[in-house]
């Protein structure tokens, strides 16, 4: 488990992570969602020991950097664009790691990069960019450490490498417990993929989901679909305490906080020829909360 307690972060005048807590649960994948200076990048670097926290801490299994530096060991952090050295190879990359990781075998690379035929005595530098994501990606799987943290590793490439890096992901997950930490500025990287999100802006945690529980009762937001005869929105809005609503010609959408059968009852007494509950997508749930929170983030979740 990683425990982020009371984290603060300045560089110069520019405050990246104002008093960030966040707990991180073993064996699972968890989302840092936010727009490009939102404090993503700092948080995994100084998660990772890379950077040093003005304030706070970093526990690792609740032992610290301070008092055992050797849990470094434990990560490994891809960046989101790894260095390599000149002409470098997987196979030479792969044996400058195991000086830190003594876990990592070549013979492991070899297997995974043949799977993605990769070449990995061919020089990097000559990949593409979703081979060079792809290519890292093994060599960090490989590593076999407790925790692996990503930054924007998903970002610019196409569907069909985006869903082969997620199956090595979920492959390795299921044959040991692995926690992955990803940081993205795109909701779609996240979605479907994480246990956990975590919307980090302007330095601080504004808002976090279990995406096991990000509909119904237990989030406490509900997506309601209506046909009226005539406009009901004056009315809706004066009874419940509605987040979202669009109206199209008779047909009403309605994203409203409070207790499903209360808003049905409400829903009922303004006689809809039609009304049932759906599912809210995920992005609608941060977008609602966020926009009751007066934070304008919509552009972060697209």
């Amino acid at each position: 488990m990683i425990r982020v307690q009371n984290i603060s972060k300045k560089f110069d005048k520019i405050q990246a992570l104002h008093n960030v807590t966040i707990a991180i649960p073993s064996g699972k994948v968890f989302g840092l969602l936010g727009t490009n200076g939102s404090g993503k990048t700092t948080l995994l670097r100084i998660m990772s020991g890379i950077l040093e926290a003005d304030e706070g801490k970093v526990f690792i299994d609740e032992e610290s950097y301070e008092n055992t530096p050797e849990i470094k060991r434990k990560f490994f952090y891809l960046p989101d664009d790894p260095y390599y050295f000149a002409n470098a190879s997987m196979e030479q990359m792969c044996l400058f790691y195991q000086s830190q990781y003594s876990d990592l075998s070549l013979e492991d690379v070899s297997y995974m990069a043949e799977q993605l035929e990769l070449d990995i005595k061919r020089p990097i530098r000559t990949f593409s960019k979703g081979m060079k994501r792809q290519a890292f990606l093994i060599l960090a799987l490989c590593a076999r450490t407790d925790y692996l943290l990503c930054d924007e590793v998903f970002d610019g490439l196409d569907p069909i490498v985006t869903e082969v890096m997620k199956q090595l992901f979920i492959k390795e997950m299921q044959e040991r417990e692995l926690t992955v930490v990803m940081a993205a500025h795109k909701l779609q990287d996240l979605e479907g993929f994480c246990n956990t999100i975590v919307i980090l802006h302007k330095g601080g945690v504004t808002e976090a989901a279990d995406l096991e529980e990000t509909n119904g009762d237990k989030n406490g937001i509900h997506k309601m679909q209506c046909v009226f005869e005539e406009d009901k929105s004056t009315y809706i809005k004066e009874h419940l305490d509605v987040l979202r609503l669009r109206r199209e010609e008779y047909f009403t959408t309605i994203i409203v906080r409070g207790e499903s059968t209360e808003i049905l009852e409400v829903i009922h007494m303004a006689h809809p020829v039609f009304c049932r509950e759906v599912p809210l997508t995920l992005e609608e749930v941060f977008v609602a909360k966020m926009e009751a929170e007066n934070y304008d983030i919509a552009k972060a979740l697209r």
